[in-house]
């Protein structure tokens, strides 16, 4: 078989991807730290734990090789983990954020129990209900308030109240502000589980910048670790409460997973231990340049989402408009051909716009004047200019990763 012209071309799509800026509000750039282990040797193997003085991991008659170092390192991420979620217990195994959206589901409500998620049109994930339903779960949709951003808490406490549902499973991708959890938890009362999905901006709820979803109600916090959390793609699950992590964890480690990938694990706890130490200046930076961006696309003429406090953003996404501007296709191939990477799509009012992520612009060092001057030249490229040279030259300037153990 001839799979040289193959690897070849995969090298070239590297190449090509390196020479771009992304703009994407679902993707980051880890340290170089944390990628150190990733290529090599041990991750064809399984990890099942540090295992006794004799690095020989035991389970009953099972016997395995231990990886103590491995071990060390991930209690101390998990530690961080849970000191910066405010949780009693996080499990770090998991592998992507639909296995831990799964294994949430999965670990804390019962087959042929109701379950309430986010409608797509509200931003809510396009996989939550299918989940559901294949595992035998019931669903139904929570009510937002599209005009104010907001979960309508009496519509989800009668509709809770009809069904009978279980859980509410909090599975938002677009949006601006924090959710008014505490008042959900209010209307709701205690018996129903809350699980908050933080994909987005598990980063910034770790870098004390954003709401803290379980000191807001919520029971379980789980994510995926890529976006505003700068790790590998991996997943992840924080608990309130010990005897729901415990019962919850046992399913979850004694079933859903065989082993956690463990060349990913240590990159994830690299990236969670780079929170502890960087994580606050980092997030208050993603804000501080999405506002900074977004408002630079306004003075440029662009129609701009708000949030529901008056900003353009409060973490690390914003929404231009561009619904009047004609093919979208065009202008996503004017973005392309002055390699810029970026998403449109149209949830929260059916009104196409661009979502623009900085938390990888931030973690390469930008800041306020350096992204408005990249909204100029997405402005230009969007109306057809060519700034190719000058996006190229951006990206070789900001080239290394800034809130890491890099340094």
């Amino acid at each position: 078989m001839e799979i040289h012209n193959q690897l070849n071309n995969i090298e070239k799509d590297i190449v090509r991807n390196d020479s771009f800026i992304h703009l994407t509000a679902n993707e980051n750039r880890i340290s170089n730290t944390a990628r150190r282990f990733i290529g090599s040797s041990i991750s064809d193997r399984y990890y099942f734990g540090g295992g006794n003085n004799n690095a020989i991991a035991e389970a009953g008659a099972f016997m395995g090789l231990g990886f103590k170092s491995v071990e060390e390192l991930l209690n101390l991420a998990t530690e961080a983990a849970k000191e910066m979620l405010f949780a009693k217990a996080v499990n770090l195994n998991v592998l992507s954020g639909v296995h831990a959206m799964m294994s949430a589901i999965l670990s804390v409500t019962e087959p042929g129990e109701v379950v309430l998620t986010v409608p797509k049109d509200a931003g809510g994930h396009f996989a939550t209900k299918g989940i559901l339903e294949r595992v035998g779960r019931k669903h139904n949709y929570v009510t937002f308030d599209l005009e104010n951003l907001r979960f309508d808490t009496e519509a989800i406490a009668k509709k809770v109240k009809e069904t009978g549902a279980k859980a509410i499973y909090l599975d938002v991708s677009y949006y601006l502000n924090p959710h008014n959890l505490k008042e959900i938890r209010q209307a709701v009362g205690e018996d129903i589980t809350i699980i908050f999905d933080a994909s987005h901006t598990m980063g910034l709820i770790m870098g004390q910048q954003f709401q803290a979803p379980l000191l807001e109600g919520a029971n379980v916090t789980c994510a995926n670790t890529h976006k505003t959390l700068p790790g590998p793609h991996k997943g992840m699950i924080a608990f309130r409460d010990t005897d729901l992590a415990e019962s919850a964890n046992t399913i979850i480690d004694g079933c859903l997973y065989s082993t956690p990938h463990m060349t990913h694990l240590i990159a994830l706890s690299i990236a969670i231990l780079e929170m502890k130490e960087f994580g606050k200046d980092y997030a208050k930076q993603i804000i501080a340049n999405s506002r900074a961006m977004a408002k630079k696309f306004v003075d440029l003429g662009f129609e701009v989402r708000k949030a529901n406090n008056g900003e353009y953003s409060n973490n690390h996404q914003f929404h231009v408009f561009i619904d009047k501007m004609g093919d979208p296709f065009k202008l996503y191939k004017n973005l392309l051909a002055n390699n810029i990477s970026t998403n449109f799509d149209n949830p929260l009012g059916g009104r196409l716009f661009v979502r623009i992520g900085t938390q990888e612009l931030t973690r390469r060092g930008l800041k306020e004047t350096d992204v408005e001057s990249l909204a100029e030249l997405v402005s230009k490229s969007l109306n057809g200019e060519d700034v190719k040279d000058q996006i190229i030259s951006v990206n070789k300037t900001f080239n290394k990763i800034h809130y890491s153990f890099d340094a």
